[in-house]
Order: structure tokens, then sequence, then C-alpha cells
């Protein structure tokens, strides 16, 4: 399964020494490369791993171990939260308790039923990838994790936006667009571009 808001870039361009840091396969000489190994290592991870219950979902280590089965492959980090600053995110040090603190609301929304299963999966979502828990892979990540939730609630999967008829770069454009309205406290076109 291709994600297709996986940026895809010019799969000629090299991997600078930087961007290098903590990849596993030596191979991996340009974006191409990486962005196939990646491919590869979650659609076999999506493959080999059970679909989680609601509880185990919504737990911060699974939610590590996820991330860790996904990119594993590639990246001696996956799995782990990232330790330096970044311009998206949140700091490094409030990570753990701030994914905790999410797994808890997400649970009580649950419990006392305060959104639909639809908009519970795309809240989570949203704060999950707000979070940027990781180096990278957080949307990719974001997205699974939302669509196990949806699915142990009883949802369809979501489509994030596979049913538009436009290229990755406007796909990425709209998707990029509905987390920044989320951002702002708005999350109908989130929520929309899901099931789309």
């Amino acid at each position: 399964m291709i994600d297709p808001l996986l940026p895809r870039g010019d799969g000629h361009t090299e991997i600078s020494e930087e961007d290098r840091q903590g990849l596993i396969p030596s191979y991996i000489a340009t974006r191409g490369d990486l962005f196939e190994a990646e491919q590869r290592n979650i659609a076999d991870a999506l493959l080999l791993r059970r679909p989680p219950t609601v509880e185990q979902l919504l737990d911060d280590r699974y939610l590590r171990d996820l991330h860790r089965a996904m990119l594993g492959k590639v990246w001696r980090w996956a799995g782990r939260y990232r330790l330096r600053e970044t311009n998206i995110g949140i700091a490094p040090a409030r990570i753990s308790t701030t994914v905790r603190d999410l797994v808890e609301d997400v649970r009580t929304w649950i419990e006392v039923g305060t959104y639909s299963v639809d908009e519970t999966a795309a809240r989570f979502h949203h704060r999950l990838v707000a979070i940027h828990p990781f180096p990278n892979g957080n949307g990719r990540h974001g997205r699974v994790a939302a669509e196990h939730l949806v699915q142990a609630l009883g949802g369809e999967r979501f489509s994030w936006g596979s049913g538009l008829d436009v290229n990755t770069d406007e796909l990425r454009a709209a998707y990029r667009a509905a987390l920044q309205q989320a951002d702002a406290g708005d999350i109908s076109d989130l929520l929309t571009f899901a099931r789309r």
C-alpha cells in the first residue's frame, strides 16, 4: 500500500550526511531509495501486526512500538522520542508527558462520548502529529494510529484524501491546510479530508 501523502520529491536527490544519521541500510543513497525502503518497512509492519484494541493503542509504549515496527528496519532511532528541537512540534522534554496526556484525553472522549468515532480519531491524529514526537515519520505514524483507532471503535478506515483527483503535491497541500485549520481550533477540514 503506497501512502498517497508520502513526499516523493526528486527520487534522485542524494541524502545529506546529516540526514543519514541513524540510517541502517547502507545502500540508500537517494530520497527515492529512502522512501522506497520506508514504505516497504511500513507495509511489512502493517501486514505482520494484528490491529490493536483501543486499550492497547492508547498507550505511549504501544505508540512507540508502532513507530519502531513501521520504521525500525530503516532508522536506528525508530520508536524513540526525539531529543532535538525542531521547527514543528513541542519541546523534546515535554514529549512523553504530552503523549500520555493525549492518550488519557482520548480515553475520556471515548468513555464520555464527547465526539463521534471519526472525530475522535481525527482529533487524536491531529494532536499526535502536532506533538511531533519522533525525528521523522510522524504523519505516517499518526495516520496509521488514527486508522487503528477508528477501526477499533467500529468505524471504517480513513482514505486520507485518496479519493481526490489531484496530484501528490496538491494532496499534501490540502492535508497541511487541514492540519493548520485544526491548529486554529477547527477540525472540520481534517475530518472531511480523512474521509475523501
